[in-house]
């Protein structure tokens, strides 16, 4: 019988978390951007199309938001190995670069942090996978 910790439920290595954490936050603002108390302004389907603004900051679209949503969504099945974590910030890290180069303005500038923040963590945390020590009553095989 396989233990289980919660959580993750077989070791996990340091960069999973953080990408679980990224496609977390993607999907909060792909979700947060279909909102309209939080996303002021008429939303458009392409970028330029509208007028919305997510949080009086980033201004969105329908396009962007869906792809906010599938970014998370595959960052969170990423999330469930090191190799795919690693790739998916990489990706992900990319993407929001190449957006960067595009927008050139101050969202332009949070993106490139964005992308460096993913690209430093997919190469920078390195370790061997975290094993948590059995809680007292639990059934180990």
């Amino acid at each position: 019988m396989m233990r289980t910790t919660g959580g993750f439920s077989r070791p996990f290595t340091p960069v999973q978390p953080v990408a679980a954490l990224f496609a977390a936050a993607f999907l909060l603002v792909g979700v947060l951007g279909f909102v309209p108390g939080v996303t002021s302004g008429e939303l458009g389907v392409l970028p330029g199309a509208g007028t919305a603004v997510l949080a009086a900051l980033l201004p969105v679209s329908v396009l962007q938001n869906v792809l906010h949503l599938v970014t998370g969504l595959v960052g969170l099945a990423g999330a469930r190995s090191a190799v795919a974590s690693r790739v998916v910030l990489v990706l992900g890290g990319a993407v929001a670069l190449l957006s960067a180069l595009v927008a050139l303005d101050a969202v332009g500038a949070a993106l490139v942090v964005v992308a460096v923040a993913m690209v430093g963590c997919a190469t920078l945390l390195r370790g061997r996978p975290v094993v948590r020590p059995a809680r007292r009553g639990a059934v180990t095989a």
